[in-house]
């Protein structure tokens, strides 16, 4: 089998020929549309077929099916002979590679090779990994937030390079940048071991985005695939775990290959729990920032009133039904966007609800539905079953109920994708206001994970029921 290894050049330079040039069982070549580069390639021959990407068939023990995808190191191999070429290269002319964003080509040599290779081509793509919906509200009212210090930006720059070098699988750089974000805010221009220490121990900000995060990394269920963290296993002390985030710091950020302890930038992997535990603790520390930015009464008002002068404002009636011969709410909202999407239905539903409770209605309001003020186009509808509508108006089992589950359906990369998670229950007696309160735990938890989750339906259900206790979904009409 050939395995062929394809890097994308990212800046102008033209080439009139591409010719394969061989040695051994590696081949070089260019790819180029008309005289422009596009793609440099290096291609390894009598390689393993047992290499070919498999694909795994659902079967009775697991409904998924799976494709694993191995280079056998073929594709650091084939970086580390094109920064070779590179750098020879580079006297003569610059050549931008993508070494982020590559190609792994498979293709037989044989005849008997060619029934074992089902997949052609295989492209990693870290520039769809940070890619999500979002909505023009959250993006247009950060430009509504006044001047932020210059500290600030530049710092932020340093997580923001983190991020897309995780996503890419750089987990030294990422891990880099991210201790430089904590060095601009908090470490007063000392490098120092002792001294880093000292300055982020005082940091009650930085102390306690480190234990908030630690407790969620020291979970025992973790997400299948997720790498053992144990930089802390010898600490005993939140100063001692901040040491321990130094010295690694200054081990990634020295290297010489007189050291056998140096590290191998060719096996990232190995500071990928490392990256990932320092990444969750900025992104902690900045988006507590910005929410604050963002969702302050001033960002909210000068967004609304920019919105409103220019037209951009869609009007929603929300009814509600209650259980009590008593007058419903029937609720006039103005929202500051054009666009009718998922995630205006569920801040309407977050509205809809506070309007209950503040009325007194909660307890015996059963149902929501929100139509478009001028279309009069269904945008959603959310209903308590019939348990809600009996004499006692609650659910009441012999033995607590334990845990409520939480289904609901989101759009992602163009595709429905449906999860699932629990939250515990002692009580044997479930009612109206609960339900509501868990509607509203279930918005805050999904929100908290990824706040850009589009929720096209959401069902609650007790421990192993399949009948819905409360149901939600949003109109044809929505946009998503």
């Amino acid at each position: 089998m050939i395995i062929t290894v394809a890097f994308d050049v990212k800046n102008y330079v033209e080439v009139m020929e591409g010719w394969p040039i061989k040695t051994g069982n590696v081949t070089f070549f260019l790819e180029r549309d008309e005289n422009v580069l596009k793609r440099v390639c290096l291609a390894f021959s009598n390689v393993s077929v047992e290499l070919a990407p498999m694909i795994t068939p659902a079967s009775k023990d697991s409904d998924n099916a799976s494709i694993t995808i191995n280079s056998g190191g073929y594709a650091e191999l084939a970086r580390k002979n094109i920064m070779n070429w590179q750098a020879v290269v580079s006297g003569q002319q610059i050549v931008d590679l993508d070494y982020d964003n590559y190609e792994i080509r498979f293709r037989a040599e044989n005849v008997a090779e060619e029934h074992q290779i089902h997949i052609k081509s295989f492209k990693p793509n870290p520039d769809n990994a940070l890619n999500a919906a979002s909505d023009f509200e959250q993006i247009g009212r950060a430009f509504c937030v006044g001047s932020i210090s210059e500290d600030r930006i530049e710092s932020t720059s340093h997580y923001r390079e983190g991020r897309l070098a995780f996503e890419a699988g750089r987990f030294v750089d990422a891990y880099n940048n991210m201790f430089l974000f904590l060095e601009t805010r908090y470490c007063d221009g000392k490098t120092g071991n002792e001294k880093q220490t000292d300055l982020l121990s005082k940091s009650q900000v930085f102390c306690k985005a480190l234990e908030q995060v630690e407790v969620e990394f020291s979970k025992p269920t973790k997400p299948a695939g997720t790498e053992k963290f144990d930089l802390f296993d010898q600490a005993t002390n939140t100063r001692e775990k901040i040491r321990e985030l130094v010295l690694l710091r200054g081990k990634l950020r020295h290297h010489s290959l007189k050291s056998p302890h140096r590290w191998d930038p060719n096996k990232q992997d190995e500071h990928k729990a490392a990256a990932r535990f320092l990444s969750a603790v900025v992104l902690d520390i900045v988006l507590k920032e910005s929410l604050a930015d963002i969702y302050s009464p001033e960002t909210l008002q000068k967004y609304r009133d920019v919105s409103v002068s220019t037209g951009n404002e869609t009007k929603v009636k929300l009814t509600t039904n209650r259980l009590e011969r008593k007058p419903a709410l029937a609720l006039d909202m103005s929202y500051p966007t054009t666009v009718i999407s998922s995630r205006l239905c569920l801040v309407t539903v977050r509205h809809a609800v506070q309007a209950c409770e503040k009325e007194g209605q909660l307890s015996d309001t059963t149902r929501f539905q929100a139509r478009h003020a001028i279309t009069e186009l269904e945008l959603l509808s959310l209903e308590l079953d019939v348990w809600a509508y009996t004499q006692n108006r609650k659910i009441e089992l012999d033995k607590p109920i334990e845990t409520i589950r939480c289904c609901f359906e989101h759009l992602s990369g163009g595709i429905v994708v449906r999860h699932e998670f629990s939250v515990p229950f002692e009580s044997s007696v479930f009612t109206i206001t609960d339900a509501w309160n868990f509607l509203r735990f279930c918005f805050d938890h999904i929100e908290q994970r990824d706040p850009t989750t589009r929720i096209l339906n959401l069902k609650l259900l007790l421990k192993d029921s399949t009948k819905a206790i409360l149901s939600y979904r949003v109109g044809n009409a929505v946009k998503n």
